[in-house]
């Protein structure tokens, strides 16, 4: 029996997805009806039972690379840059410019009004005077515009805790005396609270990278290892989430301001990762991947990004497999001498003039030098590589005596604000300097004092001690920790040149 014929043509969709099996095979087009009529001609079985591979790329979607851009957050209020007094006029002023979408995020999240718009100024302009030299990482035309957002807010609460932590760097104001900076904790706690507020997950920023950054900052200043490294780590993820690491990201940017911040937020992470790494026996992950900040001559940040670079031109020869070997408990033997002692002559022979830097960063440039050569005199001890010659060999046992005598004379030629501004991680450099020229001068027997080691090792040592007690802000841990490390040395009792903290005065006066 014939088979009849439907007098109806088969129905063509619209787009053919898929050819079926016996048109895939012999290669020929097909139609994708069900029946195709290549099938009907030939009385083939007209099935679709295999799955064909993707075309595309591999990998998909999920290795494609992001194009950097601003991504404008909706405004949520706009904040006054003014004193809490005239904070209710101004919001007045604001409520017939809201929309819709705007006044909803806006009964989720109100800033509080401690932190007015008088303190963000104050804490900005001290940020920018003393804090942006080390870590130029605002532009603050955009992070004083207003109207502000969530992120925004977040990001200066944070940076306001910094300055809160330093409130010897804070600039004089015409308003002072009306002003209060509220404590640190109640700012940070601010700034966790406005990112309840934000998908920091799925929707990663530059913002947040460096409200991420200042919070490491605070913690690391009030001594809270723990939440600093937590921070730190949460900055350098977002980062790398956004390619912020990769050349190729920068090529692709669409807005170049915020292509210049983004790679100066990559190399002072590359910076304080590495500084962190070493002063806490921790691992790193960021390599030097991008190039290095462009200076234009005619700019106004020229002499600040010099300075920066020199900064990066330090850290940048402590690479991972350094680190690795520092954070080792039992340090490989597979170091070269050679490389460390061309390390120590990097480092003896760099940063011919500061002179044109500001002197927070001359402070940052000398201490972290000396410092990064007491690192890598550690690590030759464990090893030991060292000899007994000259203290101005690099690659001596006594070097430290070199070492701390830069480190007074840093001190004698900046001023104590340029330590100040650098804030506690300055602080621990030279503790740590400190520290490493009293092991040595315990090590030495007291016989051999005049002719091993250098006249005035020990006057180096008190001198340092003093430093400690009186360059920044009077750190009494710190103090006490090196002034008993002095004595037991030296077997003389040091005077910590510090008065004693305001409530032991007033004990004493009872």
């Amino acid at each position: 029996m014939s088979r009849l014929a439907d007098p109806r043509p088969p129905k063509r969709p619209s787009k053919v997805r898929q050819a079926c099996d016996p048109c895939h095979l012999r290669k020929i087009r097909c139609d994708g009806c069900r029946p195709c009529t290549n099938c009907q001609e030939s009385t083939a079985d007209c099935t679709y039972f295999a799955v064909h591979k993707k075309t595309g790329p591999k990998g998909g979607p999920r290795h494609a690379r992001r194009p950097l851009q601003r991504r404008p957050p909706p405004v949520i209020w706009k904040y006054p840059l003014s004193s809490p007094g005239d904070r209710s006029a101004d919001s007045k002023a604001s409520q017939s410019k809201r929309t819709p979408e705007s006044s909803s995020s806006d009964a989720a999240f109100q800033p509080s009004p401690q932190i007015s718009g008088a303190v963000i100024q104050w804490c900005l302009n001290a940020y920018f005077k003393h804090k942006y030299p080390l870590t130029p990482i605002l532009d603050r035309q955009q992070i004083e515009q207003i109207p502000s957002t969530v992120e925004q807010y977040g990001l200066i609460a944070a940076c306001c805790a910094v300055i809160a932590l330093s409130p010897e760097i804070l600039l004089p104001s015409s308003a002072q005396d009306d002003l209060t900076i509220p404590p640190a904790d109640f700012l940070i706690s601010e700034t966790l609270r406005s990112r309840q507020h934000c998908n920091l997950a799925e929707n990663p920023s530059l913002t947040h990278i460096q409200t991420s950054f200042f919070l490491y900052a605070a913690f690391f200043c009030m001594e809270k290892d723990n939440s600093a490294w937590y921070y730190l780590r949460e900055a350098i993820t977002i980062l790398q989430t956004l390619r912020l690491h990769e050349e190729a990201t920068y090529s692709d940017a669409d807005d170049p301001i915020l292509a210049t911040y983004a790679r100066r937020m990559f190399w002072v992470l590359f910076i304080t990762e590495r500084a962190y790494a070493l002063q806490r026996n921790r691992p790193i992950t960021l390599q030097s991947t991008l190039n290095l900040p462009i200076v234009h001559p005619l700019s106004s940040d020229a002499e600040i990004l010099l300075g920066f670079l020199d900064l990066v031109s330090l850290f940048r020869p402590f690479d991972s497999g350094f680190i690795a070997n520092w954070n080792s408990a039992t340090p490989s033997n597979s170091t070269d001498p050679a490389h460390l002692s061309r390390l120590q002559n990097l480092l003896k022979y760099t940063l011919l003039n500061v002179s044109n830097y500001s002197q927070v960063q001359q402070a940052d440039l000398l201490v972290s030098r000396q410092w990064l050569k007491i690192i890598v005199w550690k690590l030759c001890t464990s090893k030991t590589m060292l000899s007994t010659a000259s203290s101005e060999d690099v690659m001596s046992l006594h070097y430290p005596v070199s070492i701390a005598r830069g480190i007074v004379l840093t001190s004698q030629l900046l001023p104590t604000q340029a330590f100040e501004a650098n804030g506690i991680g300055i602080l621990e450099k030279v503790f740590d300097v400190g520290c490493s020229l009293a092991d040595l001068l315990s090590l030495v027997p007291a016989g051999s004092q005049g002719s091993a080691m250098d006249v005035g090792a020990i006057d180096t040592l008190m001198e340092t001690v003093r430093i400690v007690g009186t360059r920044f802000g009077g750190s009494y841990r710190h103090l006490s920790m090196l002034a008993d490390k002095a004595s037991r040395c030296l077997l003389i009792n040091v005077d910590r040149s510090l008065p004693l903290p305001v409530d032991k005065w007033d004990d004493t006066v009872d």
